[in-house]
């Protein structure tokens, strides 16, 4: 009965975060709580590497970048589950995400841990404020695995991993 109660905790929880985490790619620099119910060995802290693996117990290397919370979780759980574990249970948490970068004409350009829901303006304040020759309105973001670029407004929310570029102005 206590493992039914847990099995179900388990699902119903992944169920409740999956409307979030299906939303967010996995990236170089995430950390990542990676837990197999029942099997503490197993069980373990680590970072994507630059090429988008993560060392695994048994495992060895696991190409995760790309992959939501929920298709990491599926994913390694379908290996545990060829070789290893009967009917593995497996719940992914990104415990630390991966910076985002701000540069071109701010006091303190660099790296900066991510906040959730933090905007451009934000980040602009984070980063000393902008510069005297800055551009008040013409900043772009690079964001996601292909480095998709486009032009940020003061509201914009600020993603892991994004690359904010503050251009100078003409006046």
């Amino acid at each position: 009965m206590v493992k039914f109660v847990c099995l179900l905790f388990l699902y119903l929880w992944s169920y409740v975060a999956s409307a979030q985490t299906d939303i967010y790619r996995l990236g170089p620099g995430d950390i990542l709580r990676i837990t197999v119910y029942q099997e503490e060995d197993l069980s373990f802290v680590g970072q994507i590497s630059q090429q988008g693996f993560i060392d695994f117990p048994l495992l060895g290397n696991i190409k995760l970048v790309g992959h939501s919370q929920r298709e990491a979780k599926t994913s390694i759980e379908a290996l545990l589950g060829e070789s290893y574990l009967v009917e593995p249970s497996v719940s992914v948490l990104v415990t630390t995400y991966r910076p985002f970068f701000i540069y071109g004409e701010v006091r303190t350009p660099g790296s900066y841990a991510y906040q959730p829901d933090i905007t451009i303006e934000q980040v602009i304040a984070l980063s000393g404020g902008l510069k005297d020759r800055a551009s008040s309105s013409h900043w772009t973001v690079q964001r996601g695995l292909k480095k998709k670029e486009f032009t940020a407004v003061s509201e914009t929310i600020v993603h892991p991993g994004d690359v904010i570029k503050i251009h100078k102005s003409f006046f």
